[in-house]
């Protein structure tokens, strides 16, 4: 079946495949080769949409992400995200997103929502972190052009009171040359251990230059690309 469909001509292919959901176009790029090719050289700006509906804003002190939707299209998705299961008294808050995918976390649970199609999926508990006493911060990367999955990577932080850490991690570089992080695949469903070697010089110098450091580098924030 699947040589049969690669023998169609691309234009058959992109003409059946433009028709699709975003969603079903970056999961047909996995049927054959001829398709992903097809999809990356002439569907590509059809995997994302091209206007904004609305936005979710943090503001500080509030314990709930806020939604703005635009007066001229409607509230097209629930800004509440009624579609996750209900839990009284909890607070909900929008922590990354990530080409239309948001990680969301309440007090005690981390979910991945999509608030367009209103899927979601509960995420495992996060493994701790292998650097004792350092906080950690979760992260999606999502790209619908190369797959429909995504991936959750939890970063460690130095924590707020570092220089109370023992020595041998205040004397640490940071970032450190060689980073293991957990990371969570949607194919699989689980953490796993994966290793990342810095490129360059330790940009922060060592943990307890972070710790002294005037900078409010405790509420920054990163980003996965």
């Amino acid at each position: 079946m699947v040589q049969d469909l690669a023998v169609l001509p691309e234009d058959v292919i992109v003409e059946v495949l433009r028709r699709l959901p975003p969603h079903s176009i970056a999961a047909s790029r996995w049927v054959c080769k001829a398709w992903r090719d097809a999809v990356d050289a002439r569907l590509r700006s059809h995997l994302l949409s091209h206007s904004v509906r609305g936005i979710f804003i943090n503001y500080d002190m509030h314990s709930l992400s806020e939604f703005f939707s635009r007066p001229s299209t409607g509230p097209v998705i629930c800004g509440g995200l009624d579609s996750l299961p209900y839990v009284p008294g909890r607070d909900l808050k929008v922590r990354d997103h990530y080409n239309g995918l948001m990680l969301c976390r309440d007090y005690e649970q981390d979910y991945v929502v999509n608030p367009a199609t209103q899927r979601w999926a509960r995420l495992p508990q996060c493994p701790p972190t292998h650097l004792p006493g350092f906080n950690q911060t979760a992260y999606i990367a999502f790209d619908p052009a190369l797959s429909p999955q995504y991936e959750v990577y939890l970063i460690p932080r130095v924590p707020y009171g570092a220089l109370k850490l023992e020595d041998s991690l205040l004397e640490m570089e940071w970032p450190p040359a060689s980073h293991m992080k957990h990371v969570f695949w949607s194919m699989t469903r689980r953490w796993d251990k994966k290793t990342f070697l810095r490129e360059g010089e330790a940009t922060a110098g060592v943990v307890a230059d972070v710790a002294e450091s005037n900078h409010s580098y405790f509420n920054e924030n990163c980003a996965v690309y």
